[in-house]
């Protein structure tokens, strides 16, 4: 018996639901992250839409003066260098970036920077840099992870070979 595919709303809603228990103290920030890793890839209208909703409720993020700019390139440049990225790929490329103290979800067009105490909406031309980020960052583990698999192999096969001439004949 198959069950009925999910309504791409009911999945919106709950990770809207888990968001803003994270940010009354409810939840821990990983549940957001584990809620977000469960929508499948194929299903990046489920991100557009909770994307969607957050934005409905905020003003777009604005610095207010060059020191704050330049405290705020600091922060920024610690929070990506230690994060860590998920793409959705279907209908549209959505992205998200785990970093050590923000969530940040966003398209080509347009972003949201969660934290605890509430959420912004990026610029339009940061989202798309944003994005090109996740995607760099997933493209590159990708990528990794092959080389990986392939050294692995290759020892397995190489120890697999070493095993099966250590083998005595039976004569």
């Amino acid at each position: 018996m198959t069950t009925p595919p999910e309504d791409p709303r009911s999945s919106a809603d709950a990770i809207l639901s888990t968001i803003r228990r994270w940010q009354a103290g409810a939840l821990a920030r990983e549940q957001v992250v584990l809620e977000l890793s469960r929508v499948p890839l194929e299903q990046g209208n489920v991100i557009q839409d909770v994307l969607s909703a957050l934005q409905g409720h905020m003003e777009l993020a604005r610095a207010t003066s060059a020191e704050h700019v330049q405290e705020d390139t600091q922060s920024w440049r610690s929070e990506l260098m230690a994060s860590r990225a998920r793409n959705w790929t279907s209908p549209y490329p959505v992205g998200l970036l785990v970093c050590p103290s923000v969530l940040i979800l966003t398209e080509a067009t347009r972003g949201v920077v969660l934290r605890e105490s509430g959420a912004k909406a990026l610029p339009r031309s940061t989202s798309a840099s944003i994005m090109l980020l996740c995607q760099t960052i997933v493209m590159a583990q990708n990528a990794v992870d092959a080389q990986e698999l392939k050294k692995l192999q290759d020892q397995r096969i190489a120890s697999t070979s070493t095993s099966l001439s250590e083998i005595e004949i039976i004569r």
